[in-house]
């Protein structure tokens, strides 16, 4: 699968198209390139090429939520043939990006996440009870271990033993004792006995 990811700046509000029960939302992505020329010892700007992008589903809706003219996003996705022929039956080639992911940068701006619920049921469990990895963790899931040889539970009632609280060491600070400070040793002088 070829994959581009492209990063730049929002040109315009998102525009969202809706058919049926259906979303779509395209935008205009700006991408300013540039490098640092050592030799001059500046930055030298080159020309800023522009993406049109769209989205569907869900990732559509999320961005029409989210984004906004200004943003600076990062997007992923694969590129699309969106030529047409003019009314004077001039050929107009041209590409559009088909995201499959949209990510907003954080550089200069915060962000709230809200998770949103799925649409499809392909993600839910059709069974009525959770699948066995979710299960374990559900409270009421029943025990995994025998009552007869679990040191945890009660052998006289077979139920779980009480929970006691587990034994803590107390850290206490013992009051600092101030010691007087160290007198240095007297040494008489070294007398020349000779």
């Amino acid at each position: 699968m070829n994959e581009i990811t492209i990063h730049g700046n929002l040109t315009a509000e998102p525009v969202t198209h809706r058919k049926a029960d259906r979303i779509a939302v395209t935008f205009g992505v700006a991408v300013n390139n540039g490098y640092f020329d050592q030799r001059a010892g500046r930055w030298v700007k080159q020309g800023t090429v522009y993406h049109k992008v769209a989205c569907f589903g869900a990732l559509a809706g999320n961005a029409a939520a989210t984004l906004r003219k200004g943003a600076t996003v990062t997007v992923s996705g694969q590129l699309a043939d969106d030529s047409y022929t003019d009314e004077g039956g001039q050929q107009i080639r041209r590409t559009r990006l088909v995201a499959t992911d949209v990510a907003v940068s954080l550089r200069w701006a915060t962000a709230t996440i809200t998770r949103r619920a799925r649409d499809d049921e392909a993600d839910q469990p059709t069974d009525a009870e959770p699948p066995a990895a979710l299960a374990a963790d559900e409270p009421s899931a029943a025990p995994t271990t025998d009552p007869a040889t679990d040191p945890a539970t009660d052998p006289a009632t077979a139920e779980p033993a009480a929970a006691k609280p587990a034994r803590t060491k107390r850290a206490t600070a013992k009051p600092a004792t101030a010691k007087p400070a160290a007198q240095p040793a007297e040494t008489e002088p070294a007398s020349d006995a000779a």
